[in-house]
């Protein structure tokens, strides 16, 4: 058997990540990609491209100030390929060159994506591109409508693009300097920024299997109802508790507020002057983030879900269901895997920033870890001004969020899972 066939597709997604993140920064690094005047360090380059790649949108620098037309072209195709996922990438080009499919590259973009071994390959893969296409190319349009009434029209329409590609792909880069904030009265803009933000965090695991639901009537799946039922209970909690939380603020920039935390970066209402509540409640929407198989971040909102449904099954001693389905035990652990790990590694970060940039409040930095390792992109004004040391660890939060921890540990753990099994004994809990 090859060394490629040995390498297991989770692992061989780590390092396709990885080595995007590195043709990026070289590519962000070259004066080509800096206006004039601008000098850009080579850890800048490297925070900015692994936030592109990672869909993120955390920077320590005013892109708009920074980027070139070039540069900025480059920042919106990482974001791309980031939000796709390298595997959508590397499969469409072992397409093109060979003319056909292997299962090793099936399963890797299987993988990427979140779909089990049940979803066919190419209906996967194809979904992806056309639902990609269909709704950046919609909300370019939608932007358009406005952009073009401010700014010279080929100006406009490459904003347009920027914007829909990097609202759609989760990631919150913008070319304005203050994100959305010259926007915040403008109901075009915010809804057509929220809806792309919110499309493209339901994954494309629910868009095939609306599709197979449309054209063939299969059943819709317990997955596809969680995603949509959670997704809408989250926005419309979190709009309401925005409204009454933040001062100042409407119906429209609290319903954006409350899409946004859900992993894309982009705000309309001045974060840094979120009250202690604001932030709480702002730091658990990122935390639970999108859906799998999407291009947003976070421990998603299946996962939210199973470990909410879990626990209370457990007080009433019975089994947890869903949608008149029993969910399985190896989802509830999966479930809780995935948030315990994912709340030790925010506090490790947190913990290590409270080291390295201890000039920030503690409620500041765990907001920013949370935004990075969550594939946010929000700030409280940290990033820009943070230090070497941080921006390391922030850069590995950004790429264990996008990449995902239990892809990470099973691409080395799954040969030492097939061992003798234990005798099985109760612990004491409680």
């Amino acid at each position: 058997m090859s060394n490629r066939k040995k390498l297991q597709p989770g692992l061989k997604l780590a390092l396709g990540f990885m080595l995007l993140i590195a043709i990026g920064a070289l590519l962000l690094y070259l004066p080509l990609s800096h206006q004039d005047g601008v000098d850009v360090s080579f850890i800048d380059a490297l925070f900015i491209s692994t936030s592109a790649i990672c869909v993120t949108g955390l920077t320590p620098l005013d892109i708009s100030q920074t980027l070139s037309v070039f540069g900025s072209t480059v920042l919106m195709l990482l974001i791309q390929i980031g939000g796709l996922g390298y595997a959508v990438v590397a499969v469409i080009i072992i397409r093109i060159a060979s003319g056909h499919i292997d299962a090793f590259s099936g399963s890797l973009l299987r993988d990427s994506l979140g779909a089990d071994h049940r979803v066919g390959t190419k209906r996967i893969l194809m979904t992806a591109l056309a639902v990609t296409g269909i709704i950046e190319i919609a909300g370019a349009v939608m932007l358009f409508t406005v952009f073009s009434g401010h700014f010279p029209l080929g100006r406009a329409l490459y904003l347009s693009l920027f914007h829909s590609v990097s609202a759609f792909n989760n990631a919150g880069f913008d070319l304005f300097s203050d994100s959305l904030m010259k926007w915040n009265d403008n109901p075009v803009v915010l809804v057509t920024i929220a809806l792309l933000i919110a499309l493209g965090g339901l994954g494309f695991i629910l868009y095939n299997d609306i599709g197979e639901h449309i054209r063939h009537g299969k059943k819709i799946s317990m997955h596809t109802k969680i995603v949509l039922s959670t997704t809408l209970f989250l926005i419309v909690s979190g709009t309401v508790l925005f409204r009454f939380i933040l001062p100042g603020i409407d119906w429209k920039n609290a319903f954006f507020q409350s899409v946004t935390t859900r992993t894309a970066g982009y705000f309309s209402y001045d974060q840094t002057t979120l009250p202690p509540a604001g932030v709480a409640l702002t730091v658990v929407l990122m935390f639970i983030g999108a859906s799998p198989g999407s291009t947003g971040g976070g421990v998603k909102t299946t996962s939210f879900f199973t470990a909410i449904k879990a626990s209370f099954s457990l007080l009433l001693g019975r089994n947890p269901k869903a949608f008149k389905r029993e969910i399985s035990s190896e989802s509830v652990m999966k479930a809780f895997f995935v948030i315990i790990i994912s709340v030790l590694l925010v506090a490790l970060a947190t913990l290590l920033l409270t080291i390295t940039d201890g000039n920030f409040s503690s409620d500041k930095l765990l907001y920013e870890v949370v935004s990075a390792y969550a594939t946010v992109g929000l700030t409280m004004g940290v990033t820009p001004h943070i230090s070497f040391t941080g921006k390391i660890v922030l850069i590995i939060m950004m790429y264990l969020g996008r990449v995902g921890f239990m892809t990470i540990i099973t691409a080395f753990a799954r040969r030492s899972l097939e061992g003798a099994r234990y005798i099985e004994e109760k612990v004491i809990i409680g």
